[in-house]
C-alpha cells in the first residue's frame, strides 16, 4: 500500500469546497502524506478527465455537484448503496477496474447519530426530491423509520422517487411541498437548495413544532435561511450540514487508505 494518497474531488464550482481542508485534517492526525486538490470539472469533460486523473496516479475522488449521476455512469463496479442512489460521491481503482460508493447517506445517519437522534421508528418529512434527497433515502430507510414522506415544489417528482423506494418495511408518502401535513413529522430534512440559491423557501403551513429536530444539508457559517425559519417558527433542536460533510468525508478516506479518521473537527476549523 503506497505510503503516499493523490486525492482530490471533482465539480463544478468547486472552489468553495472544504473537502481540502477536511482530508488534510484526517491525514494529519492519522500521520499519513496526502495531496488534496479540488478540480473544477464540467460534466461534458467528466470522463476524459478522471481517466486522465486516474493515469496520473490518483487513488481515489470525491465527485460533488453536479457530477454525482454522471459519474454513476462511468463506473464499472459500483456499491450496493451507489445501486440504490443512482449517484455516487467516491471513485477509486482496483486493478482496472472503476469502483464507486455513495457515502452521503451514511454520513447523514453518523451525524444524525452524533447529536442524539435515532432514525429508527421516526416520523421523517423529507423536503425536495432531487439528487440530494435520492442520496440520502437508501441509508435512511436502512435504519427502519416508522415514515417517509417526501415533499416537492413538483409533486410528481415526488411521486416517482417515492414509488421507487417504497418497501415492505416503512410506509414511503409523497406530498405537494406547500400542501397541509397530514401528520406530525419528528425529524425534518431539508435537501433542497432553494435558501441556499437565496429562491423563496415554500413550505407546509404546520410544518414546525417545538417538538421537531430540523436537519438542512446545506451549511455555512452563519445560520442557513432554512434553518433561521425554523428557529422563528419556534423550533429549539436544528442542524446545518456540516457534521454530514465531515462524516461522508470519513468514509471515503477510509474506503481510500483502510484508515479511520476521527470526525471531531471543529467548525471554526473549516469555515
Amino acid at each position: 500500500m503506497s505510503s503516499f494518497y493523490k486525492l482530490g474531488v471533482i465539480g463544478s464550482p468547486i472552489d468553495h469546497s472544504l473537502s481540502p481542508k477536511i482530508h488534510k485534517i484526517f491525514a494529519n492526525d492519522l500521520g499519513l502524506q496526502i495531496s488534496y486538490d479540488a478540480i473544477e470539472v464540467n460534466e461534458n469533460e467528466i470522463e476524459s478527465v478522471v481517466t486522465n486523473l486516474f493515469n496520473q496516479e490518483f487513488m481515489g475522488l470525491n465527485v460533488t455537484l453536479p457530477l454525482k449521476e454522471a459519474a454513476y455512469g462511468l463506473a464499472d463496479n459500483l456499491s450496493k448503496e451507489a445501486q440504490n442512489c443512482g449517484s455516487v460521491n467516491t471513485l477509486w481503482k482496483e486493478k482496472d477496474t472503476l469502483c464507486a460508493d455513495s457515502t452521503d447517506g451514511r454520513g447523514l445517519v453518523k451525524d444524525l447519530e452524533s447529536k442524539g437522534i435515532d432514525v429508527g421508528d421516526k416520523n421523517i418529512l423529507l423536503l425536495g426530491a432531487g439528487g440530494s434527497a435520492k442520496a440520502v433515502i437508501p441509508s435512511l430507510l436502512k435504519s427502519k423509520p416508522k415514515m417517509l414522506t417526501i415533499a416537492n415544489r413538483t409533486p410528481e417528482k415526488a411521486i416517482n422517487l417515492a414509488n421507487k423506494f417504497t418497501s415492505g418495511e416503512c410506509e414511503v408518502n409523497a406530498a405537494a411541498i406547500d400542501a397541509r401535513l397530514n401528520s406530525e413529522p419528528s425529524l425534518i430534512i431539508n435537501t433542497t437548495s432553494a435558501g441556499t440559491l437565496k429562491q423563496a423557501i415554500e413550505l407546509p403551513e404546520n410544518l414546525f413544532s417545538d417538538k421537531v429536530f430540523v436537519y438542512d444539508l446545506s451549511y455555512s457559517f452563519q445560520m442557513t435561511p432554512f434553518n433561521k425559519i425554523a428557529k422563528e417558527a419556534g423550533v429549539k433542536n436544528y442542524s446545518d450540514g456540516l457534521g454530514m460533510l465531515i462524516e461522508q468525508a470519513a468514509l471515503s478516506f477510509e474506503i481510500w487508505t483502510s484508515h479511520i479518521p476521527s470526525t471531531d473537527i471543529k467548525r471554526e476549523d473549516l469555515l
